[in-house]
């Protein structure tokens, strides 16, 4: 009987996607200040390590090497994964079960905007104009998280490509590779 494998990318990439959910959910049930703070950056951290692990994982299953495009695959794998896993929960948060939230966070961006624009010396008029463009846009609408997605896909391509340089390691002597 055949040995069954998991795939690495899929493995980690469901894995990542799991914890970005949980980290997302602590940040929503702290409310929009929390949400919005900067220790919200310290979830992209995640899906990095799983990157990398994954990529660690692929590696090891092949004799200890991995080549740039096997890499690239596995790595971009994950962050996809990861991403619409993310994407797909924030919808459905935002616009099925909690409204008030997404209502509440347009709200404090507005703030937020008008506060920052009145500290850089901007005039009321301009001011009222980038408030009143926030407003009209709704950042939890299909269509604006799909273009979130794939706007990150591009973000996460370039650091797909940063952690292949790394990990790879080409067999280069042509030693057998263990598959």
């Amino acid at each position: 009987m055949e040995k069954k494998t998991n795939s690495p990318m899929i493995q980690y990439g469901l894995l990542s996607g799991l914890l970005g959910i949980i980290m997302f959910l602590i940040l929503y049930l702290g409310g929009t200040k929390l949400f919005t703070s900067p220790i919200a950056y310290a979830g992209y951290l995640i899906p990095i390590i799983f990157a990398v692990l994954a990529c660690v994982k692929e590696k090891k299953a092949k004799g200890g090497f991995l080549k740039f495009g096997e890499a690239l695959k596995t790595s971009f794998g994950v962050f996809v994964i990861t991403s619409l896993l993310s994407t797909l929960f924030t919808y459905i948060l935002m616009n099925y079960i909690d409204t008030e939230f997404a209502t509440s966070m347009k709200s404090y961006t507005m703030e937020v905007t008008e506060n920052m624009m009145k500290k850089f010396g901007a005039s009321q008029t301009q001011i009222d104009e980038a408030v009143k463009k926030a407003s009209e846009k709704d950042q939890f609408s299909l269509g604006s998280m799909l273009l979130g997605f794939s706007f990150g896909c591009i973000f996460w391509f370039v650091i797909s490509l940063i952690i292949s340089l790394i990990v790879r390691k080409e067999n280069k002597e042509g030693m057998p590779q263990s598959m």
